[in-house]
């Protein structure tokens, strides 16, 4: 397929709603596609209903029997087992730091004593919002002077169907 560029208005007016017909033409194949995933999905999640639940319970089972069973299984020296085409254990999770009151306040107070100092971090970023709404004031010399500098927005050139009369109807 070969597409020449318009060169009048008429000529550009129909490179547009041939654009609109295949756009509503995406549209529709992507709705459909959509609708197709959603079906599917749903009998997934039917077919996949009753084998989660019973999973669930057989894990509901089987934990309070491991919590008996583990360490003559294991012998005590392991936290799991291969067992049934299975394997079966325990593990700790990750240990979390309890903070009582608020964090805030006990960084400062560590901040504040020379044996914590690497107990604490301080992170220093600009402000951006702020930087460009500065550069648009009084301070916009100095800030330039320090390598600051507003960059205007790439211009990009678009081309999207309307909703509006004139253009071509849904293609069902």
């Amino acid at each position: 397929m070969q597409i020449r560029k318009p060169r009048s208005v008429p000529e550009a007016q129909r490179l547009l709603e041939r654009f609109a017909k295949c756009d509503a033409e995406i549209a529709a194949i992507e709705e459909a596609r959509d609708v197709a995933i959603s079906a599917a999905n749903a009998q997934v999640d039917r077919d996949l209903a009753p084998l989660l639940k019973e999973r669930t319970a057989i894990v509901v089972k089987l934990e309070p029997w491991w919590a008996e069973a583990a360490a003559g299984l294991t012998k005590g020296k392991r936290k799991t087992i291969e067992l049934g085409g299975c394997i079966i254990g325990t593990r700790e999770g990750k240990a979390s730091l309890q903070v009582i009151g608020k964090a805030a306040n006990l960084a400062q107070r560590l901040a504040e004593l020379d044996w914590a100092n690497d107990l604490v971090r301080t992170t220093v970023s600009l402000d951006k919002p702020a930087v460009m709404k500065a550069l648009e004031g009084e301070d916009k010399a100095a800030l330039e002077a320090l390598g600051l500098s507003r960059v205007a927005g790439e211009v990009t050139f678009f081309v999207k169907r309307t909703l509006q009369g004139g253009t071509q109807p849904k293609v069902s």
